[in-house]
C-alpha cells in the first residue's frame, strides 16, 4: 500500500510552501499604526501632555502651591489691558522682524563672499560658523560682559574713539536696551542664515549663469535674475524657521536685561516666566504663551506646506 501510495506522486512535484497567514492578512494600516504606537507614546507623554495643561492653565487662577480654579478667559481680558504685555507683544514683534531681515541680508552676502575664490577661504567660513557653535548661554553671558557699561569691550572702545566721554549703557537704557538685545540676537543666529545660503549656492547649476553671462548679463543681473530665483524655497523655509525661534526666543533677553529696565525690554517668552514663576501667576504666564499659539501655527503650516510642495 504504502509503495501504491508513493507511486501516484508524480516525479519533481514539490508542494507549495504555506501560506504566512499572521502577516498576510494583517492590513497595511494597523501595519502602519502598530510601529508607531512606541513613537506616538513618548509624543504623548513628552509633549501632548505637557501643552493640554498649559492651555488649561491658561483658563484658571492657578498659582505655585495652588490647583485653583477655572476662570475662562479672565486671564486673557487681563492680559488685553495689560501694558506691559501690549509692550512685550510689540518688542517681540519688532525684534522678530528687525533681527530676522538683518540675518537674513548678512547672511546672503556673507555666503555670496564665501563662496567666491578668496584667500583663507576655509579659515573665514570657519571663523563666521563659530558663533553657531557656541551655546546660548554662553553666548549671552559674553554679551552681557561687552555690554557692561563698566568693562565692558563696546564702552570702551566707543570711550577710546571719541564718540562719548562717559559710560554708555548698552542694556539698562530703556532706549537702547532693545537694540543691543538685537544685536546679539543677529551675531547668535547669522551661522544658520549663512550656512544654509552657502549651500544653496552650491547647488545652483552653474549652465544657468553661464547662459545668462552669453546673453550679456552683468554680474550683479546674473545674482538676481538666475542665483536668486533658485534660492527662494531655501531662503522661505530659514526665513521662516528664523522667525519662530527668534519670537519664541528666552535666553538672550533673560540673561542680558532679564527684562529690565522697568519691563521695558521683556518679549513674550520673557514676561510670561515673570507672571508664572518670578509672581507665581501661573495661570496667567501660560495665557501669555496660549495667547501666541496662533501666530505659531500659522507659521508652521505654512512651512510644512512649502517644505512638503518642495520635496514633491
Amino acid at each position: 500500500m504504502t509503495g501504491q501510495a508513493q507511486s501516484r506522486v508524480p516525479s519533481g512535484f514539490t508542494a507549495p510552501p504555506l501560506p504566512m497567514r499572521s502577516l498576510s492578512r494583517t492590513p497595511d494600516w494597523l501595519s502602519a499604526y502598530l510601529f508607531l504606537a512606541p513613537i506616538a507614546a513618548v509624543f504623548a507623554a513628552l509633549l501632548a501632555y505637557p501643552l493640554a495643561d498649559g492651555i488649561s492653565t491658561a483658563f484658571s487662577n492657578r498659582m505655585i502651591g495652588r490647583e485653583g480654579e477655572f476662570t475662562g478667559l479672565a486671564n486673557f481680558a487681563e492680559l488685553l489691558a495689560d501694558p506691559h504685555f501690549q509692550r512685550a507683544a510689540w518688542n517681540s514683534l519688532v525684534l522678530t522682524i528687525g533681527v530676522v531681515s538683518v540675518k537674513l541680508v548678512l547672511g546672503l552676502g556673507c555666503a555670496v563672499l564665501l563662496a567666491q575664490r578668496i584667500p583663507a577661504r576655509g579659515l573665514a567660513r570657519a571663523l563666521v560658523f563659530l558663533p553657531w557653535a557656541v551655546p546660548g548661554l554662553i553666548a549671552g553671558l559674553s554679551w552681557k560682559w561687552i555690554f557692561d557699561e563698566q568693562s565692558g569691550v563696546l564702552t570702551y572702545i566707543a570711550m577710546s574713539l571719541g564718540f562719548t566721554d562717559r559710560p554708555v549703557y548698552w542694556l539698562s537704557d530703556a532706549s537702547i536696551g532693545l537694540w543691543s538685545i538685537g544685536l546679539a540676537m543677529v551675531w547668535h543666529g547669522l551661522p544658520f542664515f549663512t550656512m544654509m545660503f552657502l549651500a544653496a549656492l552650491s547647488s545652483v547649476p552653474s549652465d544657468l549663469n553661464e547662459a545668462a553671462a552669453i546673453d550679456g548679463a552683468g554680474p550683479v543681473r546674473r545674482f538676481f535674475s538666475v542665483t536668486l530665483p533658485q534660492m527662494r524655497e531655501v531662503i522661505f523655509v530659514t526665513v521662516m524657521l528664523s522667525t519662530i525661534w527668534t519670537f519664541n526666543s528666552f535666553h538672550m533677553v533673560f540673561i542680558l536685561t532679564g527684562g529690565g529696565p522697568a519691563m521695558r525690554t521683556h518679549i513674550l517668552p520673557t514676561l510670561a516666566y515673570e507672571y508664572g514663576i518670578i509672581q507665581s501667576r501661573l495661570g496667567l504666564g501660560s495665557a501669555v504663551l496660549v495667547s501666541v499659539i496662533p501666530v505659531f501655527l500659522v507659521l508652521i503650516v505654512l512651512l510644512t506646506r512649502r517644505m512638503l510642495k518642495t520635496d514633491n
